[in-house]
């Protein structure tokens, strides 16, 4: 029985260690995007999001940013797509609603196809 329990724990620790690999992989790619996006533009780029860690909802802040139509996404930490309703606060702020995620890493990526303006964040959910 010792036999079946180790081969359960080397298979849980493998699959977290792949999930961890791919925490790092999207975080490494985030900055990536971040690096690039400031460097097109010339000038430190930055779309924040607040509060983070968040509990029930999320501010993305564009303000900083002249983006013609913004797109924003949200993907978990394996890069599945999550669904999510926003409002409007105005001044280039949305309030996305992510009270129903559970806790975890995930990635709000904001892209605008006219101006090729890209940028990825991470944040987490409690």
């Amino acid at each position: 029985m010792k036999i079946i329990n180790h081969k359960i724990s080397f298979t849980k620790t493998l699959f977290f260690s792949f999930l961890l690999m791919m925490a790092f992989a999207f975080q490494s790619q985030a900055q990536q995007g971040q690096e690039l996006a400031a460097k097109n533009n010339g000038a430190q780029v930055k779309v924040e999001v607040f509060p983070n860690p968040a509990t029930n909802y999320l501010t993305v802040d564009l303000s900083k940013l002249s983006l013609d139509d913004p797109k924003i996404e949200i993907r978990n930490i394996i890069g599945s797509k999550m669904r999510f309703r926003s409002e409007d606060l105005g001044g280039k702020k949305q309030r996305l609603d992510v009270q129903d995620y559970p806790p975890g890493y995930y990635l709000v990526l904001v892209r605008d196809d006219k101006t090729k303006f890209q940028q990825t964040v991470r944040f987490s959910k409690k």
